[in-house]
């Protein structure tokens, strides 16, 4: 990993960072864990998303995830505290994951609480994501954690989730959301707008067809952020690359984008997905992160 600046940034793999961002920014990505048939797979290094889709379809298999152990942490913290004074480590909603209390583990057995800054984005995917390349921008540019920390809290207050998504079946597997809205959908065949309130995952609203429901979400941001004068997004999906693709031409063309990214989901979001989701990740921008995202 290249030096990030004046302080290093990590996250988990759950941020759906593209990869490159990863390695031009410089930022520090600790796998999740995926558990199928009794077998253990890092995210995005030990099996790919196409595999999982491919055993969800073919074999109806279910996929559980599992949180890197405060290990994991400590040997990622230990090395970076070789080179840094500093680290700021941001991770995925401890509403939707127990990453955060592994990393506040680790640190304490590092004894390193005044070194390492570990930060819920209360988000997922890129939510989380956008935080830790905006924290990693930062540090190329000088910022002191003290700087960037009202900066992340200003993108954590402000970044909202428009996604929809095929089934729930996956979702309500891993217990993200309640089995009855499950039940409602495959009765109904309807498709539900998700969303992420209080850092958990809700339904936001539903739609009847999977084109009214891409049509509904991209509706709903450009509502929504007309009229702001900066945003930053970011499409996340799974084996939904063309309709991502559409979005991004209507948002890039009615909105003020400052950055915009498409990104596949990690294996481990495809898992408690499956094929079909594509998110819409958006935040505004005050005239610092402007600055930084530009």
């Amino acid at each position: 990993m290249e030096d990030s600046g004046s302080f290093a940034v990590v996250t988990d793999s759950a941020s759906d960072i593209p990869p490159d961002y990863i390695s031009r920014y410089g930022i520090a990505v600790i796998p999740l864990y995926i558990h199928h048939n009794g077998q253990e797979y890092k995210d995005g290094v030990d099996i790919s998303a196409e595999t999982i889709y491919r055993l969800q379809k073919e074999e109806n298999a279910v996929f559980k995830s599992s949180t890197p152990s405060p290990k994991d942490f400590y040997l990622v913290y230990s090395e970076l505290l070789k080179q840094y004074k500093k680290i700021i480590s941001i991770h995925i909603s401890s509403k939707l994951s127990g990453v955060i209390t592994s990393a506040r583990m680790a640190r304490r057995m590092l004894n390193a609480e005044d070194r390492i800054i570990v930060y819920d984005s209360f988000a997922g995917t890129m939510g989380c994501g956008l935080m830790a390349v905006a924290a990693a921008k930062a540090a190329r540019k000088g910022y002191s954690p003290e700087k960037v920390l009202p900066k992340l809290d200003f993108l954590r207050q402000n970044i909202r989730l428009y996604g929809t998504i095929d089934t729930l079946k996956y979702l309500r597997l891993s217990g993200r959301v309640p089995a009855l809205a499950n039940i409602i959908s495959s009765a109904l065949k309807i498709k539900p707008i998700l969303g992420i309130r209080n850092g958990i995952v809700a339904i936001a609203g539903i739609a009847f067809t999977r084109y009214g429901s891409l049509r509904e979400i991209t509706r709903r941001v450009i509502r929504h952020f007309r009229k702001e004068q900066w945003v930053v997004v970011s499409i996340v999906h799974t084996l939904s690359l063309e309709e991502a693709e559409r979005i991004k031409e209507r948002l890039s063309s009615a909105l003020h984008c400052v950055d915009f990214t498409i990104t596949a989901c990690t294996p481990v979001v495809g898992a408690h997905t499956g094929p079909g989701l594509v998110g819409i990740i958006i935040s505004k921008l005050d005239a610092d992160l402007y600055a930084l995202f530009r």
